[in-house]
């Protein structure tokens, strides 16, 4: 199973139309079997957007607009044959005129669910933030996966927020595959904190049998201005017993085209 997540800035990158193109194109050659998206972005007061078959409801409300990122990378890949299963989850507002969301894509349909994991609850302050996590299929085993982007740890958001991400799972059955933006650094007290839950989630880039590439980010970047240099704050955690193959950060800008400002990942579980 070959799982690709990347926090994606949607619209707010310059040349976005060729870097959009940049992750279809990888998407089209890699064909991964699930795909989660952070900062999936569509913009206020946009047209409400069309949906279709491949479009997997879940319980939040908000509607899905036509230049909904996730929509369009739906749209994108059906032209070129490769059909996905997804889903979004609207988090908060951003940047004064977006309308910032989380995304799940599977070959396989997606029984999905949007949970909210912060305290805060204003759709106008950044700090609200959600889960979506979704029941999939791959050869026969059912899984569970989420897309998350998760806040720094001043002020204890990021304790909250996974207490909360804790409890959203404590009935779930199959085996977990959490991936996403944790803002939280590679042996600090946040990542501790993942991986000393009782989820029982190991790091894929930990152990997995090959690994290529390490940082996620190239500071200073949103969120991260006081810091320069390399920093890893994104990740696949994959339930204890699963096995990783391979754990790669691409669109890096060495291996391949930056299409973001953040690096992605794939992880091969097998």
């Amino acid at each position: 199973m070959k799982i690709l997540t990347l926090n994606c800035h949607s619209w707010l990158e310059e040349n976005k139309e060729e870097k959009f193109q940049q992750l279809v194109d990888k998407i089209v050659t890699e064909d991964f079997d699930v795909i989660a998206l952070q900062e999936v972005n569509q913009t206020q007061g946009e047209e409400v957007g069309i949906l279709d078959e491949w479009y997997c409801l879940n319980n939040d409300t908000w509607p899905i607009l036509k230049d909904n990122f996730a929509l369009a990378l739906s749209e994108a890949l059906q032209i070129e044959d490769k059909e996905y299963y997804w889903t979004w989850g609207f988090s908060h507002y951003s940047y004064g005129r977006f309308e910032e969301g989380l995304a799940l894509f599977s070959k396989e349909p997606l029984l999905a669910k949007v949970t909210q994991v912060s305290k805060c609850s204003d759709i106008n302050d950044s700090r609200r933030r959600i889960l979506v996590s979704a029941v999939t299929e791959k050869e026969g085993q059912l899984l569970t996966v989420g897309s998350i982007h998760h806040s720094w740890w001043a002020d204890d958001a990021f304790k909250i927020e996974w207490e909360g991400l804790e409890k959203a799972f404590e009935e779930n059955q199959y085996p977990l595959i959490l991936a996403g933006d944790f803002n939280q650094i590679a042996g600090t007290i946040g990542h501790e904190l993942v991986l000393n839950s009782r989820l029982k989630l190991k790091d894929s880039f930990q152990i997995a049998e090959n690994v290529i590439g390490e940082a996620t980010i190239e500071g200073p970047i949103d969120g991260w201005n006081d810091h320069n240099g390399s920093l890893r704050i994104d990740y696949v955690f994959v339930s204890e017993g699963l096995k990783v193959k391979n754990h790669t950060v691409v669109f890096d800008g060495v291996r391949e085209p930056l299409v973001s400002d953040h690096y992605g990942i794939v992880v091969e579980v097998k």
